[in-house]
């Protein structure tokens, strides 16, 4: 009788487990972009003005005071929060920061609350 072999990557269920493993860690570093970005504690706010915005949830509720050659400036304050994904798709489409700076906000409130 032939037996069956044990593939290298350990079967169906050692695939399953760590497909769950890389999901949990995903989340996990969502959650604590999700702080980051909306609490923002320790972080310098980026005036504009007299306005202070201290966190991602005052930048969306203030982005249309925003003109398109302020882009570059608004990535810089959000990889400084801590948000380097969303910092370079603004970089890459500066004519779009405004959609994407609240794309962004709705997903990690999402993901925070």
């Amino acid at each position: 009788m032939v037996e069956k072999r044990q593939s290298r990557w350990g079967g169906a269920e050692k695939r399953a487990e760590k497909k769950f493993e890389n999901m949990a860690v995903v989340s996990e570093t969502l959650d604590n972009l999700a702080k980051r970005m909306l609490l923002a504690e320790g972080k310098n706010p980026y005036l504009r003005g007299t306005l202070s915005i201290r966190n991602l949830e005052e930048l969306s509720q203030n982005i249309e005071t925003f003109e398109h050659h302020e882009a570059p400036w608004v990535a810089d304050w959000i990889e400084y929060l801590g948000d380097t994904v969303t910092a370079k798709k603004i970089r890459d489409d500066p004519a779009r920061f405004k959609r994407t700076v609240g794309e962004r906000f709705t997903e990690l409130k999402r993901q925070f609350r």
